[in-house]
């Protein structure tokens, strides 16, 4: 073909277009040489079938594969024809990640892309999970068809065609080739084309004629065939045999090296055990360095084994375990011998034994030590070349092998290096297959260094190309005029493609050969060169016949052994691709860093057979054993076969059948994800969220935009419609106030007010049930306020009667406690708080009411100033008048203030001398020297004098004060003042204190009614209201307050909002940094054994005897004299180690800690002593309804309380109860229903189970959310008092005018300003009121106020709330903790029920949830505990180390088995128990901090359970009971893991110390499955990790998320967890698993409680010098990325932390901070 350069398009030639016209009518298989123009022919019959790509696939509309044998080419096909069409073209290829496209991803791909371009996997996938369907593909073309033999997927592609169901359209196929022949198949040429004919259902099709056959077939260019020989015979070197013989000892010897234990990995056959992969890589490259040296010589092989050498130190830095470094390391050792014995033999050539390396890059000796091949080659290139002009030249050199490219390129570098007329000529490169399939860093840059290559000699850059046979096929370089090929061909393919290559006018193609082999050379070629001519009479005859294969000759082609398996869906599954389905399926298991689980394969041996079929004698049986962690336990067999190989196939293909019937292979015969098993269970478990428009399947940023909702407020039913009417008996519930500190001069103004006679009541219709007494908290202390239990039965008489209530009412909120707002009128509708607060009489037997002070107190009177006139004509002011009334003075703007007057002082007069400061001065002239100017004179100066307290203006009373001394003083100060300057408002000072609490005390009621209505449905739910303790008998206790809560309070004592806490920061300020360093290494668990640091130690001076300074001898000697005394100690140490077992516990209390006595406890043994045990009471309430005690109103209060609301009780300690109650039900709630599942499906379910989501859902169902009390109480802004409303046409704007009611912000509430008559009037303000409002709510769209959201401080008059999400969740969790708190856990489970959280299935309530019975606890029914005992040796001393002894020691067996534990096929392995025992030690622990721990804040709190129950935590138990002793593992790397660890536990005293807790987990370096509630966290970071800094984006990650970072292996935890739920399941008594767990716990449950750990990021804050700084979390391959930059030693450093949330990734990254700090500062 010929490309214009203008336009970019591409003229066809004849021949091209006739093939065309071909293929418009039939399939075909088109045969051209290289550089013909095949891939023209294909774009060309593309457009010919591309008529329906327009349309969408519903509507009939098809689409075209191109499918390719690699990723190169399929890359390069792709290019081609986006570069030469107009279509949309799609590039697969694995890498991409395509085997986890989704349905939804294909069909997106498939409709948006029109030629799919891919390798012949991933479109046979797409084909098998029937993503697409045969008859919606037009064309399909395969490029370098001829691989299509055997079970190649072209070939299983064509048969899916074959296999269609009858009347199937099938598409036009296009094959297309330089060679028709695989391999070296020249014997029956004709038999084999006509296979590839039936395979593609068409006929070869080439140039029609002879003439044009001249022009385009291979011989047309006719390069010049050279054959070069060279002298054969045995290699010229002695040498060689030295180096051989080394490499065989070494061999020898590394067959003797323990690697530990490696996946057996078996033959192809199966009857053979391979060895593992790692020694056998070693050999291969040693046998590969070995080819190089015998076939290119001693100079040759001295650039080898640095190459070697090379791979073998990258080998060594990513080993896994200790065993294999000290593997490779042994291999570079020897390697360095052979490159010494290499150099040396060469360096005989100088003349001087000093000279330098370097000079050994000569001719001469390049050429002396060569082997005669290697001299012709130079040779021939030294006389062909020498002084040409370099543009002339385009040479290819063939060589066999990956690692000869590398080699004869340096030799080729040096040799034009030292031959000056090649020097400027010749421009060698080399090229080489990537041997990489997986997507890592090595993988894309040799690809990129490939590309590089090729396009360097395109461009003329590079003129020789050294390739091995990946230049063969496809890669498309310029025509070539030199084409050498340096090794033997092997193969008619090499031939006809490297000959092909050789395309200019006047190509020589060149080839070398030994001179005894030169003859079978010739006869191979002229076999060759038959070979084609019969393929050309082959195609001669097909032009004449033109016989399409016939459709039985394709059937019988496509007959196989074994049958595909069609489901009902139309997917297939084939025998070809079970085996990689089945590893994909074991991949996928749970497994931790230490591993992957594989399937375990075995040849049947006669006796065996026998059992199985009656076709034994000879047939091969294979059968194949699926991982522990698998839901299918017993072997699956192959049928009777007829060799090994098809019986394993057949094994892997039933094995994928059954995992389909289970259902662990889905629909598309595809291992069911962990989100399929969400979907499947939706309908059961989340059918509710739809009706919030949330789908648990669909992540959550797509679904929900907010995390706050707005919900309606509820009134309790006791206030609804409970206004009092005339002539109907209405209740008065009096409110007592009593004093609960001691009464002095600075309380007693304020003791003897709270206990006066004088008091006030809710008046109503309805009655109040028992309400709790309730603290608060004014200046002077504490208080109790209550609702006295028996009301005041009253009848108003008149409409005048109840007129003057309601007025008396508002003047109570307008003008005493002054929180009327300007926009407030009297609601007389009687819905929502109707009800009044009306004065008691204060005389015995003087009426209910104080009609008295109702009538003088319609309003309150105003303060007034009065003039000096006014003061001479008013009669002189009388002590009656005063005593115990409220004053304020009227002059100096003290109007605001309000005084209550405690004494009247009758033997004073203002001309009386002061007191304390002012003792010269008299109160008059002191009056006057202030305000003379605002009162001119005082008229009376005989009258007596007032001593009064200011009153306070706070309001909320619920938090204690911590009033400052000097505020304190300042309110002993005694104030006297002159009655005549005072105004007085005549209003009873006792009435008017008790009024202040008031706002505080109606707020509280309104939430107790609420708790009290949940207390009373609850109980009545689960049928214990008529129990003693709930029904008639309760009586209900006072408020607690939460005395570990920490509230701050305004100047005032009003409670505030805790302000940020700011950590503190160092005061050195650190010295100047260096610049950024980023720390990729990490702290070695080794670092922190030995007490110093390596820097000081001595040199080694054995190992450096030539170079020892007199000053290291003698530092070495006072290094090691000063540790003599430990020398001797270690020696003790060792002779104390034999002498006990390794199961022996660490003695003696580990923390020095004081422990009480009753807590020294003893094994739990049946023989178990009488050491007082530890109770839960959780656990007692639990054993019967005989045993609960009452909840009480005041608890479920405290659960509907957020800690926002800033009071002395809240749900934050409830909530850790209930949420690890949730946990732990959930838990045993989804092991009881699905007993098939594997742990990481369970967990992934549980976390949607209890995630915020689901639990905001649930409790939305209720009219919960509504009742909780979410905002922090301040009267004077956000309260509406009782019986009070907005106008009610301007309410309606929120249900009428919904555009409006946005609008609306306070200031335009404010703005209405309501009269007297509207104020207690019909309800409405006036027409010109409400137009203004809503003209001013418009226009804040175009105000500074537009856009910005009001509704958080407008809601409170609309009876509408806002709240976080996490809010109501916390709500939920909060009532559950405080139903088993006092309920038991059997009362819990039933509540989950009517929360819909759990669904019980039928006869199984939910109350039989602690009956669990596990999925696997035994594989078959017939086990003896003798066969389980096989496995657990020495198991009394791990019993005696837990403290129990087990009745079936099944669950002991598999508590202990770790996944990678094949021989124990009598039991699962651990995972099921871990899952069910991580539960139970976390509630068991969360309930005893709970009630144990009440002094502790709630955070205070989660840090102490957090630090309890983590991964080290249990670690460091799990080693300290020598636990890991036990465990059945079969992984080197996990073995050697675990070892350091407990290496690095007993230089710590198996305490958990602040180095143990910096160690890095697993889930801190590799992203475990994210949490329901951390997936809207993550797609915000992947959000951001769109616009992260450049600087940021090019930070190299390094290896973190390898196991090799791990310290702390998640195994010995999981043992842990796993022993625990063995405990209980084997003894089925929770109390009974409590002992054993406080056992464990002890030491760490009194030392974290007297010293609770910080956590690692606080840490990290609080360090003097780090001045830490950690970045935005960032999206990284499934997890979340946090980068800290931390001052250290003068540099700042930068780490990287890996997590599946924002939280875990900048813990992970604190302690790699940590980690560094440590060893620096160490």
């Amino acid at each position: 073909m010929t490309e214009n350069q203008d336009d970019g398009k591409i003229q066809a030639r004849d021949y091209q277009q006739r093939l065309v016209v071909h293929l418009t009518s039939y399939n075909g298989i088109v045969y051209l040489p290289t550089g013909a123009g095949k891939t023209h022919v294909a774009i060309m019959t593309l457009k010919r079938f591309s008529k329906n790509f327009d349309k969408p696939i519903k509507e009939g509309g098809q689409r075209a594969f191109f499918i390719c044998n690699t990723v190169e080419l399929a890359r390069q096909q792709a290019m081609s024809v986006r570069k030469f069409t107009n279509f949309k073209v799609g590039f697969y290829v694995g890498e991409q990640g395509t085997d986890n496209f989704s349905r939804a991803k294909w069909s997106e791909e498939i409709e948006n892309n029109q030629v799919l371009v891919g390798t012949a996997q991933v479109i046979l996938d797409l084909l098998l999970q029937n993503h697409m369907s045969i008859k919606s593909v037009s064309i399909t073309v395969f490029d370098e068809c001829h691989h299509g033999t055997g079970k190649h997927p072209y070939h299983e592609i064509m048969k899916l065609m074959q296999i269609a169901p009858p009347g199937t359209p099938i598409p036009r196929i296009v094959g297309l080739t330089g060679v028709l022949i695989k391999g070296n198949e020249i014997t029956h040429v004709a038999r084999k084309l006509k296979e590839l004919e039936t395979t593609y259902r068409g006929l070869i099709i080439t140039v029609s004629d002879s003439k044009e056959m001249e022009n385009v077939m291979l011989y047309s260019t006719k390069p010049r065939e050279l054959l070069i020989k060279h002298k054969s015979g045995p290699n010229p070197f002695d040498l060689i045999k030295n180096i051989e013989t080394r490499i065989m000892q070494f061999v020898k010897t590394m067959e003797l090296i323990d690697i530990g234990y490696q996946p057996v990995r078996m033959s192809k056959s199966l009857n053979i055990e391979r060895e593992p992969n790692k020694k056998s890589y070693i050999k291969r490259l040693l046998n590969d360095f070995l080819f190089q040296v015998n076939n290119y010589g001693i100079y040759a092989g001295s650039i080898a084994i640095v190459s070697v050498m090379v791979e073998f130190e990258i080998k060594c830095r990513q080993a896994e375990t200790l065993a294999l470094r000290n593997l490779y390391r042994a291999a570079i050792t020897a390697s360095e011998g052979i490159r010494h014995l290499l150099v040396t033999k060469l360096r005989d050539m100088l003349d001087d034994d000093d000279m330098p390396d370097d000079q050994l890059i000569s001719a001469e000796i390049i050429l002396n030590f060569s082997t005669p091949k290697v001299q012709m080659f130079l040779h021939y290139l030294k006389n062909t070349f020498a002084n040409k002009n370099p543009r002339d030249i385009s040479c290819l050199v063939f060589v066999e092998r990956r690692y000869t490219a590398k080699c004869i390129y340096g030799v080729l570098l040096n040799f034009i290096a030292a031959t000056p007329e090649l020097r400027n000529v010749l421009v060698p490169q080399f090229m080489v297959g990537c041997h990489g399939i997986f997507q890592d860093f090595e993988a894309v840059l040799e690809r990129k260094w490939q590309k590089s290559a090729i396009q360097q000699f395109r461009d003329r850059e590079a003129n020789m190309i050294v390739c091995s046979s990946v230049l063969e096929e496809g890669i498309d370089v310029q025509s070539c005029n030199y084409v050498l090929i340096l090794d033997p061909l092997k193969t008619f393919n090499m031939y006809v493609q490297t000959k092909g290559r050789a395309r200019s006018a006047d190509a020589s193609f060149v080839m070398f050969s030994a001179e005894m082999d030169a003859q079978k050379v010739s006869t191979q070629i002229s076999q060759y060169r038959q070979a084609h001519n019969e393929i050309a009479d082959y195609l001669k005859q097909r032009v004449l016949e033109r016989v399409e294969p016939q459709l039985d000759e394709i059937n019988e082609h496509f007959t196989d052994e074994i049958s595909p398996f069609i489901n009902a869906n139309g997917a297939t599954l084939l025998a070809s691709s079970a085996l990689q389905l089945l590893h994909r399926y074991c991949q996928q298991l749970p497994q931790d860093a230490f591993g992957i689980v594989l399937p375990w394969f075995k040849l049947l041996e006669e006796v065996d057979r026998k059992k199985i079929t009656t076709n034994w004698a000879k047939k091969t049986i294979v059968s194949v054993t699926l991982p522990l962690t698998s839901s299918w336990h017993e072997p699956i067999y192959s049928d009777p076969m007829n060799s090994s190989r098809l019986a394993k196939i057949s094994a892997a293909f039933n094995a994928c059948k059954k995992l389909y019937e289970l259902g662990e292979l889905n629909e598309r015969f595809l291992p069911t994800t962990i989100n399929e098993r969400v979907a499947d269970v939706a309908n059961v478990h989340f059918e509710h969220w739809k009706k919030y428009g949330d789908d648990v399947t669909v992540k959550r940023k797509d679904q929900v935009l907010s995390n706050i909702h707005t919900y309606e407020t509820k009134c309790p039913t006791e206030f609804y419609d409970a206004m009092p009417r005339v002539g109907e008996k209405c209740f008065a519930y009096k409110i007592s106030l009593d004093a609960d500190f001691e009464r002095n001069d600075y309380t007693s103004y304020m003791y003897d007010s709270l206990e006066s006679p004088r008091s006030y009541a809710l008046l109503l219709r309805k009655r109040l049930p028992l309400l709790a007494a309730m603290p608060l908290f004014c200046h002077q202390g504490k208080l109790q306020a209550r609702v006295e239990e028996k009301p005041l039965e009253i009848v108003i008489e008149s409409q005048e009667q109840l007129e003057q209530l309601q007025r008396f009412h508002v003047m109570l909120f307008r003008d005493v406690l002054r929180i009327w707002q300007s926009f407030f009128l009297f609601d007389r509708r009687s819905a929502e708080n109707s009800f009044l607060v009306v004065p008691l009489s204060p005389l015995p037997g003087g009426g209910a009411l104080d009609w008295q002070l109702i009538n003088q107190f319609q309003r309150l009177p105003k303060p007034q100033e009065s003039t000096l006139a006014e003061r001479a004509s008013m009669p002189a002011p009388r002590p009656e008048d005063y005593e115990g009334k409220i004053v304020t003075q009227w002059y100096n703007n003290y109007d605001k203030k309000r005084m209550l007057v405690t004494k009247v002082h009758t033997e004073l007069t203002p001309m009386s001398m002061m007191e304390e400061n002012h003792q010269d001065k008299s109160y008059y002239t002191f009056t006057m020297s202030k305000y003379r100017h605002l009162i001119n004179d005082v008229i009376h100066k005989q009258q007596f004098l007032l001593e009064v307290r200011e009153l306070t203006d706070q309001l909320n009373f619920y938090i204690q004060q911590s009033v400052k001394h000097s505020a304190q003083s300042k309110a002993r100060a005694k104030v006297m003042l002159i009655p005549e300057l005072c105004f007085n408002f005549g209003f009873p000072g006792d009435l008017w204190v008790k009024i202040m609490f008031l706002p505080s005390i109606l707020r509280r009621i309104h939430y107790m009614l609420h708790a009290e209505t949940l207390r009373v449905r609850i109980n009545k739910y689960l049928g214990i209201d008529k129990l003693p303790v709930n029904g008639l008998n309760y009586r209900p206790k006072p408020l607690e307050i939460d005395w570990s809560l920490r509230r701050n309070v305004d100047y005032q004592g009003n409670a505030m909002h805790a302000d940020d806490y700011e950590e503190p920061r160092p005061l050195l300020e650190p010295l100047p940094t260096k610049g950024v360093e980023l720390s990729m290494e990490k702290l070695e668990i080794t670092d922190l054994e030995v007490p110093w640091q390596k820097y000081m130690e001595p040199l080694d001076i054995a190992r450096n005897i030539m170079a020892t300074y007199p000053v290291e001898l003698s530092y070495y000697y006072n290094f090691t004299s000063g540790n003599l005394l430990q020398i001797e100690k270690m020696e003790q140490e060792d002779k104390e180690l034999w002498a006990k077992t390794q199961f022996k516990m660490p003695k003696g209390n580990i923390y020095n800690t004081p422990r009480s006595p009753q807590r020294n406890l003893a094994a739990i043994l049946p023989a178990a002593g009488t050491a007082e045990k530890v109770q839960l009471t959780v656990l007692q309430h639990s054993k019967s309804n005989d045993h609960i005690m009452a909840a009480e109103q005041g608890e479920f209060l405290a659960a509907i309380t957020s800690s926002s609301s800033v009071d002395v009780f809240d749900m934050e300690r409830f909530e850790l109860l209930g949420d690890s109650f949730l946990k732990f039900s959930a838990s045993l709630y989804l092991a009881n229903k699905y007993p098939a599942w594997n742990e990481g499906i369970l967990t992934q379910v549980k976390s949607n189970l209890v995630s915020n989501r689901n639990l905001l859902y649930c409790l939305s169902e209720t009219d919960i959310p509504s009742r909780i009390c979410s905002t922090m109480f301040t009267p004077k802004y956000t309260w509406m008092p009782p019986s009070t409303s907005l106008p009610h046409n301007v309410l309606a704007i929120w249900k009428d005018k919904l555009d409006v009611g946005g609008l609306v912000g306070p200031h335009n509430l404010r703005n209405i300003s309501l009269s007297e008559e509207e104020v207690f009037g019909r309800g409405q303000c006036s027409t010109n009121s409400y137009n203004n409002f809503v003209e001013g709510c418009q226009s804040n769209q175009h105000s500074p106020h537009a856009g910005l959201d009001f509704s958080g401080e407008v809601n409170f008059c609309i009876g509408r709330v806002s709240m976080p999400d996490k809010m109501v969740s916390d709500t939920l969790e909060a009532l559950l903790g405080v139903i088993v708190k006092n309920y038991g856990l059997h009362n819990g489970f039933r509540i989950l029920e009517y929360f819909g959280i759990c669904k019980p299935d039928i006869g199984k309530p939910l109350t039989h949830l602690l009956d669990l019975q596990l999925g696997s606890k035994r594989m078959r029914a017939n086990i003896s505990q003798q066969e389980i005992d096989g496995f657990l040796i020495n198991h009394v001393n791990l019993e005696q180390n837990l403290g129990y002894t087990f009745k079936d020691r099944a669950y002991l067996l598999q508590a202990l088995t770790h996944p990678s534990y094949p021989t124990n096929r009598l039991t699962g392995c651990y995972q099921e128990l871990e899952f069910i025992g991580d539960a139970i030690l976390d509630f068991l622990i969360s309930a005893y901090i709970f009630e144990h721990k009440t002094r502790m804040t709630p955070g205070q709190l989660t840090d102490l359970r957090s630090a309890l129950v983590n991964n080290t935590t249990l670690a460091c138990i799990c080693v300290r009971h020598r636990f890991h002793f036990f465990i059945l593992a079969e992984n080197t790397l996990l073995s050697e893991s675990i070892q350091r660890f407990v290496q690095f536990q007993e230089s710590q005293n198996h305490r958990v110390t602040n180095h143990v807790r910096i160690l890095m987990e697993e889930r801190d370096v590799q992203p475990e499955p994210l949490d329901s509630d951390d997936e809207y966290e993550y797609e915000l970071a992947a959000e951001s990790s769109n616009a992260i800094t450049a600087t940021d984006a090019e930070i190299p990650v390094g290896d973190y998320n390898i196991s090799q970072n791990v310290d702390v292996p998640k195994a010995l935890g999981d043992v842990l967890e796993a022993l625990i739920a063995a405990v209980y399941l084997d003894c089925r008594n929770l109390e009974t698993t409590w002992q054993v767990i406080y056992k464990l716990f002890e030491p760490e449950l009194i030392e974290f409680s007297r010293n609770v750990p910080i956590n690692p990021i606080r840490q990290l804050m609080e360090h003097k010098l780090a001045k830490p700084s950690f970045s935005a979390p960032v999206a990284d391959k499934g997890g979340v990325m946090v980068t800290c930059q931390f001052i250290c030693m003068e540099k700042s450093i930068k780490v990287i932390g890996f997590g599946s949330n924002g939280q875990q990734a900048k813990l992970s990254a604190a302690k790699h901070a940590l980690q560094k700090l440590a060893k620096c500062e160490a």
